[in-house]
């Protein structure tokens, strides 16, 4: 079986991430609202308090922005920089899980690159993984934890084993608060069903005593003068609310519980699709310790995620190493699957939408031109059938990463990516903003805040009342917000396209008149 050095791996995925950032434009609202919240920290010099269009921001924890902020030390704001953080982050996960592969299957040399390529074979771990977000973060301390565990189950109940999960706990709560522990505690509470040399009750009790106190002293270095120096209501959102809603639902995402299930099969392609994969896996199951280890990390977090109500595919990420490996050690095999038939059966749809949507009235169409979307399929089937004729792994990596490039090139070949591109709002904003500006009428993520480099935060009006007090505070201001809807009456001076919608621009002179 053909094997690819580390490195070379490492270099390809590096190389695939950053092709993919730079085929998308900054994505609203989460890319767009998690840059403006780094871009406010590096104006305040204040790790501890994070804000968001100068409120302060519970939603999240602040590794991620740091890293961003230390990055901006050497290069100087640039959007370009800040986006690759969290592609180095992916990179770094796909290398975690070859070391990881090592220490699982100490006697197979080959298995680390065949995880490895597994990994980067998912479309779903590149298009996140090349995105700035927490989850490939979080997928670092995750590693790092389940290596930990493992330590453990095969008999060392060191002081340094323990103490090294309280580290990986912690800079999880650091990457992206306790979810951490829905990773992780899995692992080690289903010790016996895979540990070789499990510890002995009052030993687990003792070590994990410790790790507590490793995690619980660390995190302290940034909670407790956070919460020192915060309002009593930011206390709350950030220590309670925040975690029980998400259990509890009431926030964004709230999904049925079969959701992260049903997309399984989008989720897992192109291994997913083999029969004979699983096969392997469950034939292997009993004798394989690390089989089950992997298992159970990977099924742990669907069911805990899917009992979850605010739930995202990509809070799957952080599993997806657990996936690769239970992969990299069937795909010894040769594996017959079913993935070049889904690459055809995408084809066909984007063929079909494509054509279909070129039979539709010219102003009702959502893409334009139509050729990327139809040459879409015609790369997709070329794909299918060239996966044929690589080496397994190679033929995976090819499906995958070929879905997600290919995808992304119907982003950047066509409407879409002017459409959710907010350069051009930001620039205009930003030489409007010394006299003030008011956002009308929307939920506003600070969307155009780091884009337009702004140094004071936008007013919200939500309603008409509050927007002539604020017309009225600021008679050189101007007010944005969508064009559909908005409680103006007056048409806007200038309009520009954001986020699939038109944004309109009006003087505040005008709004004393409504």
């Amino acid at each position: 079986m053909m094997r690819v050095s580390f490195w070379a791996i490492l270099a390809a995925t590096a190389g695939l991430l950053m092709a993919l950032v730079a085929m998308r434009p900054l994505l609203p609202i989460d890319e767009t609202r998690y840059l403006s919240v780094a871009w406010e920290m590096w104006q305040s010099h204040d790790p501890l308090h994070l804000t968001k269009n100068g409120e302060l921001y519970t939603h999240k924890t602040p590794l991620l922005f740091a890293m961003i902020n230390l990055v901006w030390l050497v290069t100087g704001v640039s959007e370009f920089t800040a986006r690759l953080v969290g592609p180095a982050c992916a990179v770094a996960m796909v290398a975690g899980t070859g070391m990881l592969a090592r220490r699982l299957w100490p006697q197979d040399t080959a298995l680390p690159s065949r995880a490895m390529l597994a990994l980067i074979s998912f479309p779903v771990f590149l298009t996140y993984g090349s995105s700035t977000m927490f989850d490939a973060l979080l997928g670092l301390c995750v590693l790092a934890g389940a290596a930990a565990i493992w330590r453990i189950g095969q008999g060392d109940h060191t002081a340094r084993a323990w103490g090294g999960f309280g580290l990986a706990l912690a800079f999880g709560i650091y990457a992206k608060g306790p979810v951490i522990f829905v990773h992780l505690m899995p692992l080690l509470l289903g010790m016996r069903l895979w540990a070789e040399h499990p510890p002995q009750l009052r030993v687990a009790a003792k070590g994990f005593g410790l790790t507590l106190l490793v995690t619980l002293a660390l995190v302290a270095l940034w909670l407790v003068p956070t919460l020192a120096t915060a309002p009593p209501a930011f206390i709350k959102e950030l220590l309670w609310t925040q975690s029980a809603a998400r259990v509890a639902g009431g926030m964004a995402h709230d999904r049925p519980l079969w959701f992260l299930i049903a997309l399984l099969p989008l989720i897992l392609f192109p291994w997913g699709w083999s029969w004979a994969l699983w096969r392997a896996i469950g034939q292997a199951w009993r004798a394989e310790p690390a089989l089950r280890f992997c298992a159970l990390w990977a099924v742990s977090a669907l069911l805990l995620f899917s009992m979850i109500s605010g739930k995202q595919v990509h809070y799957l990420i952080p599993a997806f190493p657990a996936v690769a490996l239970m992969v990299g050690f069937a795909s010894a095999k040769a594996l017959r699957g079913w993935g070049g038939v889904g690459l055809a059966i995408a084809a066909v749809l984007a063929i079909g939408l494509g054509q279909g949507l070129i039979a539709m009235p010219a102003h009702m169409d959502p893409i334009a031109p139509l050729w990327p979307l139809t040459g879409f399929g015609g790369v997709l089937l070329a794909l299918a059938l060239l996966s044929r004729l690589l080496p397994q792994n190679i033929g995976r990596v090819a499906m995958g990463a070929g879905f997600a490039l290919g995808l992304h090139a119907v982003i950047v070949l066509t409407s879409l990516y002017p459409s959710y591109d907010g350069q051009a709002l930001a620039n205009r904003l930003a030489q409007l903003a010394p006299n003030g500006l008011a956002v009308s009428n929307v939920e506003y993520h600070a969307e155009v805040n780091f884009l337009g480099r702004l140094t004071n935060p936008v007013a919200l009006t939500p309603d008409l009342d509050s927007l002539r007090l604020w017309a009225l505070a600021h008679p050189q201001g101007t007010v944005f917000g969508r064009v559909n809807e908005n409680p103006l009456t007056a048409a806007p001076q200038e309009v520009f396209h954001f986020m699939g919608q038109d944004w309109g621009l009006w003087p505040a002179a005008a709004i004393s008149r409504e």
